[in-house]
């Protein structure tokens, strides 16, 4: 095959795919609401890299309107949903530099933050994704407090904080296993006193006191327990927590 044959051959490879290998055209003619229709079943449907390439015709059929501005933010999301998260958030951002007074700009904020939580799916996700998307969605607060998509944001924040709590609370049941119990607390107490309004903060309770009852610091133990049930009363320890304190208020009757 000559060189001229190949680049021929691959040509036609291209339309091929992009034409759907016989499924009809990429795009249907027509009024670019439509088109834009199309190229979002293909997002809805799974088919994330035709989606890809109808949004970009639009954005270059429409340069300058709010059709490429729709086509634009189609790109990301297009990318977001493959996965490549980075070239989504180059997309994000590009969109928000070129169209600054866009109506759509939220969207674009939003879909930043949920990019970077999106990210605790990969192995390779670190601490340093989860700060950023507590910025972001903090800041996207900030400035659209009354958007329509604040309580997904603000769903995401708590998701966020939850995982920074859980890699600390981690940390001291770590400590607890190697019997450094004061270690332990100091994490226990991390968890608590930055992340007071969620499950891991009710988890951080209940281990707090099994160290102190571990150290026979009974007192300890019981006003550990006693903060979870009045402060976390929905809380899956609360019914062991309750039982501990049962048996502890026991056994210093006993002592007596």
């Amino acid at each position: 095959m000559t060189y001229r044959t190949g680049a021929a051959f691959a040509v036609l490879i291209l339309f091929l795919v992009l034409a759907g290998c016989g499924g009809g055209e990429l795009l249907p003619a027509g009024e670019p609401a439509e088109q834009l229709a199309v190229a979002g079943d293909y997002l809805r449907r799974g088919k994330e890299l035709r989606a890809l390439e109808a949004y970009r015709l639009i954005a270059r059929k429409y340069p300058g309107s709010e059709w490429e501005e729709k086509a634009r933010l189609g790109i990301a999301r297009s990318y977001r949903k493959q996965g490549d998260y980075f070239a989504a958030v180059q997309e994000y951002e590009s969109f928000q530099r070129r169209f600054s007074r866009s109506p759509l700009v939220s969207d674009a904020m939003l879909e930043i933050g949920l990019c970077y939580v999106d990210q605790q799916a990969k192995p390779e996700y670190d601490q340093e994704w989860n700060d950023k998307a507590i910025r972001q969605l903090e800041d996207f607060l900030a400035a659209f407090p009354e958007s329509p998509r604040a309580q997904e944001a603000r769903t995401a924040l708590f998701g966020a904080r939850r995982h920074i709590a859980r890699k600390e609370l981690e940390n001291g049941i770590t400590y607890v296993k190697l019997r450094r119990l004061k270690a332990a607390r100091f994490y226990f107490d991390l968890v608590r006193e930055n992340w007071p309004d969620t499950p891991e903060a009710a988890e951080a309770l209940f281990e707090t006191g099994r160290t102190f009852e571990a150290e026979k610091k009974t007192d300890e133990a019981l006003s550990s327990y006693r903060k979870l049930i009045a402060g976390y009363s929905d809380s899956r320890f609360v019914e062991e927590a309750a039982r501990r304190i049962d048996r502890l208020e026991r056994e210093e009757g006993k002592g007596k």
